[in-house]
């Protein structure tokens, strides 16, 4: 085989190597449970026997709820809401309790703005459709506190530095793409030195 037969088919070889970008980094995804409950001065709606556990990550975006002694009602649908200060308030998903009072619901956090919420509440929505702002009818709640990374927290207590992971990988930077470039312009440079010295030991036998 000649030689820039020989170096062509090296250097397309290598040329297909595939480029991963570096991994990115991942936010804390520890879970915190929050205990709901009938809370004086936020509760208002329903059994004071009712309760529930909120699971969720800001930095998973998601949140999980499980409740019990919650009964249906008549023209009445429960919804999950995060709050925060100053009114702010995210919808997180419907509740479908049956009829021992036993609901549960698993949903993502899609319009996550930012981690500033201290409380979930179960809130009871009488009539139509769901609307854009939390009803005034609520059941049981939980508060919740977020600490800054510098602080001192139990897991899942800190807040997340970056938003959550969405599974995509970054694309390679020109520094990684650059040292990937002169990685394989080494790698050439041997193999076509290695084949001129064998190239010249078999001229001169």
């Amino acid at each position: 085989m000649r030689l820039p037969v020989l170096l062509a088919l090296v250097l397309a070889g290598l040329v297909a190597l595939p480029i991963h970008g570096a991994p990115s980094a991942r936010a804390n995804g520890v879970p915190q449970l929050v205990k709901l409950t009938y809370l004086e001065g936020i509760s208002n709606f329903g059994p004071r026997e009712a309760e529930g556990v909120l699971e969720f990550s800001f930095a998973e975006a998601y949140a999980r709820v499980d409740v019990k002694n919650l009964p249906p009602q008549a023209n009445v649908h429960y919804e999950g809401w995060m709050l925060g200060p100053g009114g702010k308030s995210l919808y997180v998903a419907d509740l479908v309790v049956n009829d021992s009072g036993v609901g549960s619901f698993e949903a993502k956090l899609t319009n996550l703005d930012g981690y500033d919420y201290d409380m979930f509440v179960v809130a009871a929505r009488t009539g139509g459709s769901p609307g854009v702002e939390v009803p005034s009818q609520k059941s049981i709640a939980g508060k919740f506190v977020l600490l800054t990374n510098n602080e001192s927290a139990k897991p899942g207590d800190i807040r997340p530095e970056l938003l959550p992971d969405t599974g995509e990988e970054p694309a390679a930077g020109i520094g990684e793409r650059l040292g990937f470039t002169v990685l394989v312009m080494a790698i050439v440079a041997c193999c076509a030195l290695a084949a001129i010295r064998l190239h010249r030991q078999r001229v001169k036998s």
